[in-house]
């Protein structure tokens, strides 16, 4: 399965609202697309709602 990197902007807190703040890491995923929908539910299960954008590269 291709290694994929991802940089997530403009997250906005769930828990503490009017804090915004990004994220950075790699998965493991078939596509970008399964990857970008992977860290989507990964940010919001952590409480963080994307509001930004979230950019997937090949790694």
């Amino acid at each position: 399965m291709p290694k994929y990197s991802f940089t997530a902007e403009g997250l906005a807190d769930t828990l503490t609202p009017g804090e915004i703040t990004s994220a950075r890491g790699t998965l493991s995923a078939p596509s970008p697309q399964a990857a970008k929908k992977t860290i989507e539910s990964s940010l919001r299960s952590r409480g963080y709602e994307p509001t930004g954008t979230i950019t997937v590269t090949l790694k």
